[in-house]
């Protein structure tokens, strides 16, 4: 089957994609506002696509693959540039970023153990996704004037690394489980 790269849903996974060099542009320089406003929008349009695509019909593998990068791109780099306005504690950005290098790792090491890949995010990987997004949005927003600082925010930066940490884990469990189940396999194919 072909898969259209142009349909709504995907038009819409590539302007959030598009939009992560604005957002990076506008915190360094310091342009809270538009930051956070555009920051929300890319964000927000994450469940949007994904709606619209079981909604329509138009549920492609490449959209998938978008979906994944577009959301990755747009939180690790207003991320890292949050972090290096010392808005971000590095520990929490520390977890994050070895989160996903073991995720993407771990990954890649079963695609070549066992030639083929599916990917399924899990509860705890999605609500990770939340927290991160809406630590971002909660920094960005007290940046902007829009929200007060107060001890929610510390409360935000450790259930985040909490987060991290545990959906880490929990994936490193599932993709060593993954190639034991592979390894296991391959022997019996093989005897």
């Amino acid at each position: 089957m072909h898969e259209r790269l142009f349909n709504v849903p995907n038009s819409i996974t590539l302007l959030r994609l598009l939009a992560v060099p604005g957002v990076a542009w506008l915190i360094l320089h310091r342009q809270w506002d538009a930051a956070c406003w555009l920051f929300l929008a890319a964000a927000l349009s994450d469940g949007l696509d994904g709606w619209l695509a079981r909604a329509l019909g138009q549920t492609t593998q490449i959209g998938a693959a978008l979906d994944t990068v577009a959301d990755k791109a747009l939180g690790v780099v207003t991320l890292v540039m949050l972090t290096i306005e010392d808005a971000i504690p590095l520990g929490v950005t520390l977890a994050i970023l070895l989160r996903d290098t073991v995720i993407v790792l771990g990954a890649l090491s079963y695609r070549g153990l066992a030639g083929h890949l599916e990917i399924h995010p899990t509860r705890l990987g999605k609500l990770h996704m939340f927290a991160e997004f809406a630590l971002l949005a909660g920094v960005l927003a007290v940046l902007a004037g829009l929200l007060q600082t107060g001890i929610w925010l510390n409360g935000l930066f450790t259930a985040v690394f909490a987060v991290a940490v545990i959906s880490g884990i929990q994936y490193v469990w599932i993709w060593s489980a993954k190639a034991r189940a592979e390894k296991i396999g391959a022997r019996v194919r093989r005897d």
